[in-house]
């Protein structure tokens, strides 16, 4: 229960359509890791190139709840994180799925 209203219980999405998501933002995506638990997947991970010399775009993707690992968050989102080589040197998130919808919402 979430400020007095209950919820139904998150929608799962699958690789095809976070896969989808992400390929709006980059082309050919790699990937690089998939996770998951007895619901479906919970962690997609894959690499981008940059327009920049050395860098790599990663996006990942995190399903709301709490998974081994320590892994865990608070919304269903995908995120885009900037490395040097194999350092991240910046990030941010830029959709979060909204289960109410059924909708990506961009982050402004």
């Amino acid at each position: 229960m979430e400020n007095g209203i209950e919820k139904g219980p998150e929608r799962i999405l699958t690789k095809e359509e976070v896969l989808e998501v992400i390929s709006r933002f980059v082309e050919n995506p790699v990937l690089v890791r998939e996770l998951f638990d007895e619901q479906g997947l919970y962690l997609l991970e894959v690499k981008g190139a940059s327009e920049e010399q050395g860098e790599i775009i990663q996006y990942e993707y995190m399903r709301k709840g709490r998974f081994p690992n320590h892994n865990e968050a608070s919304e269903s989102a995908i995120y885009r994180v900037y490395y040097q080589g194999e350092m991240a040197v910046g990030g941010d998130k830029i959709v979060v799925y909204k289960s109410e919808t059924g909708e990506w919402e961009e982050v402004k």
